[in-house]
């Protein structure tokens, strides 16, 4: 049985692992995504929608469950957003018996197994009040650009606190306003960014160009830049894109009117 750490520095290697547990044939994207998952600690994807994100992450969560006894928590801002990366998940097991036989305990929110490893899905509405307490290896933010900076910063960070250095925080999603989400991809420079766009759909056969050049009609600007180009809100209304102009900033001493 091949080990992470083998697959920590083999792109065939993670190619031909997912092609033979999960008969899914990985994206150019996607193996440079999971490479970026098992190598660094702190990972920001910025994916255009329905580029094949969820897939790359479900493989992920799976692949760390069944190697080593890991601890995943699946966080969302709402039920259904949830819902959809967990179903993944369970897909790709029901579609493998021997990972299937690998499995303790199947429940709509978590999943635990023969190697005390857990997937868990929550959602964080209403300010993730009730959802405090957890602790984990891995933390996914699925659709980060929704997740309120407050939710992030004391609910969800802190289920990697008792890991020191070797908790993992993986935010994904579309780009919308400047939050967390943002700043992980500009500013924390901590993170690994990962940005797929619309191009790279094409590129793959996962988008057709008559697709792209439909929604580029039907959309305005900043919708599809948004949503295809993977730029932030922010970033798309305005000429220079903020954090260019942040960087630009001057502070000057101001002299009190008398």
């Amino acid at each position: 049985m091949f080990t992470i750490e083998e697959l920590k520095n083999d792109e065939d290697l993670l190619f031909d692992t997912v092609d033979f547990l999960f008969n899914y044939k990985l994206y150019f994207y996607q193996t440079k995504f999971l490479m970026k998952c098992l190598n660094y600690r702190k990972i920001v994807g910025k994916w255009s929608r329905q580029s094949g994100k969820s897939q790359a992450v479900a493989i992920y969560i799976l692949l760390m469950a069944i190697l080593e006894k890991t601890t995943i928590i699946i966080a969302a801002p709402i039920q259904d957003q949830s819902n959809l990366m967990y179903s993944k998940i369970r897909e790709l097991i029901s579609e493998n018996p021997d990972i299937q036989a690998l499995l303790k305990k199947d429940t709509q929110s978590e999943l635990i197994f023969n190697n005390r490893s857990v997937i868990l899905s929550i959602t964080c509405a209403h300010g993730g009040r009730t959802k405090r307490g957890h602790t984990c290896d891995i933390l996914i933010i699925e659709e980060a650009g929704d997740m309120e900076d407050e939710v992030v910063g004391s609910v969800l960070i802190p289920y990697l606190a008792s890991k020191g250095d070797k908790g993992q925080v993986i935010k994904i999603g579309t780009p919308l306003r400047r939050n967390h989400f943002y700043r992980s991809c500009y500013e924390d420079t901590n993170y690994e960014v990962i940005n797929v766009t619309w191009r790279d759909a094409v590129k793959v056969g996962q988008y057709t160009q008559k697709f792209i050049d439909d929604e580029k009609a039907e959309l305005t600007d900043v919708q599809f830049r948004c949503e295809y180009e993977s730029e932030f809100v922010a970033d798309a209304m305005g000429f220079f894109p903020p954090h260019i102009l942040e960087k630009s900033e001057l502070n000057y001493n101001l002299f009190e009117v008398l």
